[in-house]
């Protein structure tokens, strides 16, 4: 009897044992993923700096978290990991952060307000640098404190959740995005924060950048977008609050959607040498100026587009853009070509009327033409048999108009003599004679007749 109890009690062990083991093995994969995490090990610097860190991976092939910092330490280096994960906690025990830098790390994770530096002396001014790493998720709410400067450079990021880059108090000298490939932006992913300079430069945006992407941004200095392809911007997608200067130079846009760039300007606006691979209507509407400009000027602020590329333009709305500016056309080249019809349409334009030898479309013999001269050459030859045609109408009218005036004119004077023959003359006398026959008619006959 002992016996069967034990061999029992031996096999419900065995049983529970094995059912641990696939509950281990099925639910708690995450947990032993962790567990093969290594605590990155970081070492003062040797330089004379004071409170520098510099945690060093070595590319081992590890899974490796950032240590929890703390006290005074003033700068971070982070560099050469396989894989790293920053923690929500990592950074929340600096007070005296000045610079935090995170270099050549194959997948960085970043937890949910792993950025959180509310205890830092904003006085720190904090500038944070990610270079040549590939971060596959920037998370919502990242970053929480007073930061001075972010940059991300040769960095291939994923996704940029909503709200990832906001709740930064005071105000950024600035934020840039440097020669890096973008996936994918979702809707207020940065929102609602103030910032000197907002660079994008050698940079490449993969999938269509929604409504309010870069949402209510006071830009107060400069926003300059340069060497970068953009594949698509949406409705909205660029909703900024203020900027002071917009400048978008050597870059690539597949397709710009009407209001896709809704922005205030306090002082100008240049575009120069873009490729646009469709515009479509009112695209450029959205940029306006700002009520302040005129507290310090008294004429229109200058709109340059300038050396622009365009392969299908919709149609001349297209190209439109606000009154409060003065717009200039220089050197406009639209890959296609344009039917005289189109001409007339074109030249409803106000804009394109003005600038008409600035902006060229594909001729007849497949090089570019100015629009002037498409009207004036073109468009001249196609309806020459159009213009002989009515020219010969209209002289045929006249030459009968003529020929029958001249009949009228003839027939009157005929008329006229034949009434003038018609009319009795009266026969010659004298004064006497005339007396006589008077005195004739009022007296009777003379008695001398009796």
């Amino acid at each position: 009897m002992k016996k069967n109890v034990l061999l029992i009690l031996m096999l419900w062990i065995t049983g529970s044992c094995s059912v641990l083991d696939s509950v281990a093995a099925d639910d708690f994969d995450e947990y032993h993923e962790h567990a093969k995490e290594v605590l990155a090990n970081c070492v003062h610097d040797v330089a004379p700096r004071f409170g520098k860190r510099i945690c060093d991976c070595g590319y081992r092939d590890e899974e490796y978290i950032a240590p929890k910092f703390e006290g005074s330490t003033t700068e971070i280096e982070i560099a050469n990991c396989k894989s790293l994960r920053i923690r929500h906690d990592s950074f929340t025990g600096l007070f005296q952060l000045t610079g935090l830098t995170i270099i050549n790390v194959e997948n960085l994770v970043l937890e949910p307000n792993s950025l959180d530096f509310t205890r830092n002396d904003p006085f720190a001014r904090l500038k944070i640098y990610f270079t040549n790493s590939l971060i596959e998720e920037v998370p919502s709410h990242l970053m929480r404190g007073f930061i001075a400067e972010l940059t991300f450079t040769r960095c291939r990021i994923g996704v940029f959740r909503p709200y990832s880059i906001t709740s930064i108090r005071e105000q950024l000298e600035s934020l840039n995005i440097l020669e890096s490939f973008v996936n994918k932006i979702e809707r207020h992913a940065f929102k609602r924060f103030d910032v000197s300079q907002l660079t994008i430069e050698g940079t490449k945006f993969i999938t269509p950048i929604p409504f309010q992407s870069f949402y209510e941004i006071d830009v107060l200095n400069r926003f300059i977008m340069s060497n970068s392809s953009l594949y698509s911007l949406l409705p909205g997608a660029f909703t900024m609050k203020n900027v002071t200067n917009l400048i978008i130079v050597n870059s690539e846009f597949d397709n710009l959607s009407g209001d896709c760039l809704s922005m205030h300007i306090r002082n100008s606006v240049r575009m120069v040498g873009i490729y646009f691979n469709r515009i479509d209507y009112a695209a450029f509407r959205g940029i306006t100026l700002d009520s302040s400009y005129y507290s310090r000027h008294s004429e229109k602020p200058y709109l340059l587009f300038h050396n622009n590329r365009i392969r299908h333009l919709e149609d001349a709305r297209s190209l439109a853009f606000s009154n409060d500016f003065n717009t200039q056309l220089r050197g406009i080249h639209v890959e296609q070509s344009i039917t005289c019809k189109d001409v007339v349409s074109l030249k409803q334009s106000s804009l394109l009327f003005n600038h008409s030898d600035e902006i060229f479309f594909v001729s007849s013999k497949e090089s570019f033409q100015s629009l002037h001269d498409i009207q004036r050459v073109q468009c001249l030859e196609n309806n020459f048999w159009l213009y002989l045609i009515v020219g010969v109408t209209v002289a045929s009218i006249i030459l009968v108009t003529i020929v029958l005036l001249i009949s009228w004119y003839c027939m009157a004077q005929k008329r006229k003599q034949r009434q003038m023959l018609n009319i009795v003359m009266p026969e010659p006398r004298t004064y006497r004679e005339t007396q006589i026959i008077m005195q004739i008619e009022n007296h009777g006959l003379l008695k001398t007749d009796l």
